[in-house]
């Protein structure tokens, strides 16, 4: 495999490279990995970890949660055994989906004339498509997906072709060993004030947002952080769904870095890719493009950590708490890998969100209180200049009050 070159700053440096999609998903994904397979070790070792943590809190302690807590671990595939697929497959039902005027059959099998080694010479087609017509076409509920899906491949192939060299398809896996706990004697150690703050939106736009203002201690992309499924590259982006992961993957060269080679992934393991390209606008924007096919290649671009939440864990009959008190250690140790996964990564600067509420249902109140715990621990003071919570409410929730009264200009 030939060494990949530093992300270039010039258009001129960009080498064009041909790249074809597979039958079976649509992308074909590139040996890019730092090493040639999956440490098989990943999870060793972690258990003695959570039984130490769980014993100190248990030492006297009343809490009637802590008394499953050995036993529920076996669950957490800590130990390296078989994880439940209850817990770690998110809901089916997609709300509004049925909205959608156009199904997604044999969407991937479908080959684009750009695709043909004889067309290689010719004018590709315009990827943006023909403009839906007719009485409320761009509203996000008539959106078709189908259209989104075919053209985001398409540009995907686009651009790949023009930075495959400036790693837009590299991605690793973050763990205890490449994510290490952070030392303030480290001379990359930024020491700085961090602001906090909670905001409305989508996870991609506040990013650039962020991006656009600049920063005098920060010259890596924004990192962003997605709520990603366990056991599947983009959870269920090709079959329309538009949950926060699959937003990212209709936008972005995100589905690319999530190489199937690193699923399914361990609760204790997330996805760095560092050089994802921004190239749609948000759903509320009828997903349309933000340049041109020839300049698809300049758009923005973020890095993203993935990190998967358990699915449906279970919670008190107020359903405002874990039942087990080892799904809370759990989640923290999950915040703390992706800040640590981050910061070793020099990332000033980070989008998070409620990781695990909304169609995991996981209590947004305590997925708060986890990330306050976490952001107050005194490993992650001075090693972030600007963190935001980019949370979006469904009807009848209210996560983004919670989040803001929780979280909302916190001094660290």
């Amino acid at each position: 495999m030939p060494k990949r070159k530093q992300p270039a700053q010039s258009d001129n440096s960009r080498t064009s490279q041909s790249t074809q999609f597979t039958e079976s998903t649509g992308f074909q994904f590139a040996n890019q990995s730092p090493s040639s397979s999956r440490n098989s070790q990943s999870s060793s070792g972690l258990t003695g970890l959570i039984d130490t943590i769980v014993q100190k809190f248990s030492s006297g302690s009343s809490d009637s949660r802590i008394s499953k807590a050995s036993s529920d671990l076996i669950m957490t595939g800590l130990d390296g055994q078989a994880k439940s697929p209850d817990l770690l497959t998110p809901p089916e039902t997609v709300s509004g989906f049925s909205l959608i005027p156009e199904s997604q059959p044999d969407v991937l099998k479908k080959k684009h004339p750009a695709q043909k080694p004889d067309m290689a010479k010719k004018q590709h087609p315009s990827i943006h498509g023909k403009r839906d017509k007719g009485k409320g076409a761009n509203k996000p509920e008539y959106i078709s997906m189908k259209k989104v899906i075919t053209t985001t491949k398409q540009a995907t192939m686009e651009i790949l072709s023009r930075t495959e060299l400036e790693g837009t398809r590299f991605g690793y896996m973050g763990n205890r060993w490449t994510s290490p706990v952070l030392d303030p004697n480290s001379v990359e150690y930024p020491n700085v004030d961090t602001v906090v703050r909670v905001v409305a939106g989508d996870t991609y736009g506040h990013a650039l947002e962020m991006q656009n203002t600049g920063s005098t201690t920060d010259h890596m992309p924004v990192c962003v952080l997605n709520f990603a499924n366990a056991g599947k590259p983009g959870g269920g982006w090709l079959n329309g769904a538009r949950a926060q992961e699959e937003q990212l993957c209709y936008r972005s060269t995100l589905i690319d870095t999530l190489h199937t080679r690193f699923y399914p992934m361990d609760d204790l393991e997330c996805l760095y890719s560092p050089n994802v390209i921004v190239f749609r606008k948000s759903l509320d924007n009828a997903y349309s493009f933000m340049l041109g096919d020839e300049q698809l290649h300049l758009n923005p671009t973020v890095s993203v950590i993935s990190m998967a939440a358990r699915s449906q864990p279970k919670l008190t009959a107020d359903k405002s708490t874990y039942m087990e008190i080892a799904q809370r250690y759990l989640m923290i140790a999950k915040m703390q890998l992706i800040l640590r996964t981050a910061a070793n990564n020099n990332h000033r600067r980070l989008v998070l969100g409620a990781i695990g509420c909304g169609a995991f249902r996981h209590p947004t109140q305590e997925v708060a209180d986890c990330w306050y715990e976490v952001l107050m621990k005194k490993e992650f003071k001075g090693w972030f200049e600007r963190i935001y919570f980019a949370v979006r409410d469904a009807p009848k929730e209210k996560n983004i009050e919670i989040f803001k009264k929780k979280l909302d200009g916190m001094n660290i």
